[in-house]
């Protein structure tokens, strides 16, 4: 059996939010009529403008990604290393990876979780990460 998402709906949605899931079993309502899968998440991330992700991490979850286009930072709180990340580069985020994320503007990111399910667990900014946040350098 085949299932498939056509372009036309995936941008559809992504005109309308700016993280659109694609496959999983997913508990909060979706514009996309997404693929149901118990194993898997896998989404897009599209930034029409400079976005600044609140510090979190994962208790259990691998985080895969893949830039589609432009360019995505990301900060370990917990050593202070700053990774940058380009279009065409793959990456992966372990769990218990306490990191602030920003990205400019036509940033795009498929994304792939596993194991599925909502484990992150949000943190609060200490004054370093939020200057690093409200900055492009």
């Amino acid at each position: 059996m085949f299932k498939m998402l056509s372009n036309e709906d995936i941008e559809k949605s992504l005109n309308q939010t700016t993280r659109q899931y694609l496959v999983g079993q997913l508990k909060l309502p979706q514009i996309l009529n997404h693929i149901d899968d118990p194993n898997i998440e896998i989404g897009i991330t599209d930034y029409d403008e400079y976005f600044m992700e609140q510090p979190h991490w994962h208790k259990v979850a691998y985080e895969y990604q893949y830039v589609l286009s432009g360019e995505t930072k990301y900060l370990d709180i917990t050593n202070g290393e700053e990774h940058c990340y380009k279009q065409g580069d793959f990456f992966r985020i372990e769990p218990h990876t306490t990191y602030a994320q920003k990205s400019i503007a036509g940033t795009r990111i498929m994304f792939i979780k596993t194991p599925p399910g909502n484990d992150k667990v949000s943190e609060e900014a200490d004054e370093k990460t939020r200057a690093w946040i409200t900055k492009w350098e």
